[in-house]
C-alpha cells in the first residue's frame, strides 16, 4: 500500500512540474510574440483635413505635412476619379504617414457618398488609385409618447429627427390631419431604422418600419411592406393600403378658420351666403399641395377667389384652391399634377381678410363637405402577398401592442 502511495505522489509531482514548466515557456513565447508585433508595426501618423465653405482642395493641402511635389501627385491621381472642383463643405480627407521613412503612404478622400477615394503609395513608390465602398450599418430606434400640445412637440421631446416626424405625418396623411384631429392624451408609437455610412457617420437613408397613432376612439396602424412584384408602401394590419385617392388636407401648418356651411355671414360683405368649402388659415407663402393626381383646368385670377387653381381628378371630382399669393412653377391650364405636389402658395388675393386657403371639392357639379368624405384605400394585398404580409407583421403587432 505504501509503494502505491509513493508512486501516486511521484506521478503527481511530475505532472505539476510539467505544467509549471509549460506555463513558463508559454509566457515567454507570448511575450516574444508581443515584442515582435510591436517591432513590426510601423509607427504611423494620420492627418485629417475637413473641407470648409469656400475652400479649394488643392490649397488645403498646404495645411498638411505633404511636400509640394507630393501634393501635385495626389491631386493628379484624384482627378482621375472625380471632379475635385465639386468638393462640398463637410467632405474630408485623411493622410497616413510612415514615420520610419518620413513619407505619406495613403491618401483617402471621403465625399458625401457611400464610397471614398483611396490613393496608396507602396514602398517602391508605385501609386495605386481606387474608388472603394464604405460599410453601411443599420440602427433601429423605437419610441412612444403621449400628445400634450402637438405631434411635433411630443416627438421632438423624444429627440426624434425632424425628417422622421414629417415622414410619420405623411404616412397617416390620408387618415389623420395632425393639426386638427390631434387631441391631448393621444398616443403615438414608432419603430424606424436609419442607415449610417461608417467612417463618416453620415445618414444614408431612414425608413419607418411600423407606426401607430391611438386616439380615444380609434387606433391607426401602419406597416411598411414590399410585395413580390416590388410594390412598396404602408398598409394597415388587414393589408389595406393607407394611401387613398385624396390627401386628408391640402396643406400643413394651419388651422381651419371657417368650415363648410350653407349659411355663413361673410366677414367682409357682412351678409349670410353659402361657404361651400373650408378656409385654412396659414402664413403667407405656405405651400399648397394638390390632394390628388389630376389635370389643371384653371390657374388664373377669378374674382372673389383671387388667384385660383381648379384641378380635375378621376371619377368626376374637382378641387378648388383660392386666394393664392402665386402659382408654383409650371402650373397652368392643362398641366398634369401628382398627389402632394406643390401647386401654389397661401395668400389673400380676392375677397379675403387675411392669408388663408379657400379649399373646395366638387363631385359631378356639386360641392360637398370634404371633412366628411370617406375614402377607400387605393390598394389591398391579396393572395401570397397578403399571407407574407400577415406573417411579417405579427412580431411588429406584438411590439406595438405591448412593449416596443
Amino acid at each position: 500500500m505504501k509503494k502505491i502511495l509513493n508512486k501516486v505522489f511521484i506521478i503527481t509531482i511530475t505532472v505539476l512540474l510539467i505544467f509549471f514548466i509549460y506555463s513558463i515557456l508559454k509566457n515567454k513565447i507570448l511575450n516574444q510574440s508581443v515584442k515582435l508585433e510591436k517591432k513590426t508595426d510601423p509607427p504611423i501618423e494620420i492627418e485629417k483635413i475637413t473641407i470648409q465653405k469656400g475652400d479649394v482642395l488643392q490649397l488645403t493641402l498646404n495645411k498638411t505635412k505633404l511636400s509640394t511635389e507630393d501634393s501635385i501627385t495626389i491631386i493628379k491621381e484624384l482627378q482621375k476619379l472625380t471632379n475635385i472642383g465639386h468638393c462640398m463643405p463637410g467632405d474630408f480627407y485623411e493622410i497616413t504617414y510612415d514615420k520610419n521613412v518620413s513619407t505619406w503612404t495613403e491618401f483617402c478622400y471621403y465625399p458625401h457618398k457611400s464610397f471614398y477615394y483611396s490613393i496608396i503609395k507602396s514602398s517602391d513608390k508605385q501609386i495605386q488609385t481606387q474608388k472603394k465602398e464604405l460599410e453601411i450599418s443599420k440602427t433601429e430606434y423605437k419610441f412612444e409618447g403621449t400628445i400634450d400640445s402637438s405631434l411635433w412637440d411630443a416627438m421632438t421631446s423624444k429627440n426624434i429627427p425632424a425628417n422622421i416626424i414629417l415622414y410619420f405625418a405623411d404616412i397617416f396623411a390620408w387618415q389623420i390631419d395632425f393639426l386638427t384631429d390631434t387631441k391631448q392624451g393621444d398616443i403615438f408609437k414608432i419603430i424606424y431604422e436609419i442607415e449610417y455610412i461608417e467612417k463618416t457617420d453620415r445618414n444614408l437613408s431612414s425608413k419607418i418600419i411600423a407606426a401607430q397613432y391611438k386616439t380615444s376612439s380609434k387606433t391607426y396602424d401602419a406597416f411598411y411592406f414590399k410585395t413580390n412584384k416590388g410594390i412598396e408602401g404602408y398598409f394597415d394590419k388587414d393589408g389595406k393600403s393607407l394611401r387613398s385617392a385624396f390627401l386628408k388636407a391640402p396643406l400643413q401648418f394651419r388651422r381651419i378658420s371657417s368650415y363648410f356651411s350653407t349659411n355663413r355671414v361673410h366677414p367682409i360683405l357682412k351678409y349670410a351666403r353659402p361657404h361651400l368649402g373650408i378656409d385654412y388659415a396659414a402664413p403667407q407663402g405656405t405651400p399648397v399641395s394638390s390632394i390628388g393626381d389630376g389635370t389643371v383646368l384653371k390657374a388664373q385670377y377669378s374674382g372673389d377667389f383671387g388667384n385660383l387653381i381648379v384641378i380635375k381628378h378621376n371619377n368626376g371630382y374637382e378641387t378648388y384652391y383660392g386666394h393664392l399669393s402665386k402659382y408654383a412653377k409650371g402650373i397652368k391650364k392643362g398641366a398634369k399634377v401628382k398627389q402632394g405636389e406643390v401647386i401654389g402658395y397661401v395668400g389673400m388675393t380676392g375677397l379675403a381678410t387675411g392669408p388663408h386657403l379657400d379649399f373646395r371639392i366638387k363631385l359631378n357639379g356639386k360641392f360637398f363637405n370634404f371633412l366628411k368624405m370617406k375614402q377607400p384605400p387605393t390598394n389591398t394585398l391579396i393572395g401570397e402577398d397578403k399571407i407574407d404580409f400577415k406573417n411579417y407583421i405579427q412580431n411588429l403587432i406584438d411590439r406595438l401592442q405591448n412593449n416596443l
